[in-house]
């Protein structure tokens, strides 16, 4: 093999390796290997699983708030879901900016989306059977 093909074969790998291993972040259908105790990637893949169970109890929740309410309600309340969507991650990213490039920044990262989902899913009772 040639000296010039190396690190194109070395940039392929590496590409291959990356979509493998980040695919949690793509929000897919992976499994998980979760072990609290584990090895880094373990506890990353735990607070990826803590994330998304956070997040499916918020959608479960907004679709029950959203049904309860009058047409009007639904337009403010879904204006407001957007925009605190449109803001929650920016913070998470805020929150891991000191561990980005680390082994550890996806850990902090979901952390972080999953308690601000946790706490905007208890936030959104306040808007339950609101008819203005």
């Amino acid at each position: 093999m040639s000296l010039t093909a190396r690190p194109a074969l070395w940039s392929l790998a590496a590409a291959a390796a990356l979509l493998a291993s980040g695919a949690w972040a793509a929000g897919d259908d992976r499994v998980y290997d979760c072990n609290p105790n584990g090895n880094q990637q373990q506890m990353n893949d735990c607070a990826a699983q803590d994330y998304q169970a956070a997040d499916a109890q918020l959608n479960a929740r907004y679709r029950e708030v959203m049904d309860s309410l009058s047409p009007p309600m639904r337009d403010a309340l879904r204006t407001e879901q957007r925009r605190w969507l449109r803001g929650r991650d920016p913070a998470c990213h805020q929150a891991a900016k000191a561990y980005q490039g680390g082994s550890i920044w996806p850990l902090i990262f979901s952390s972080c989306q999953e308690k601000a989902t946790r706490k905007r899913t208890a936030e959104l009772e306040k808007w339950r059977g609101r008819q203005r």
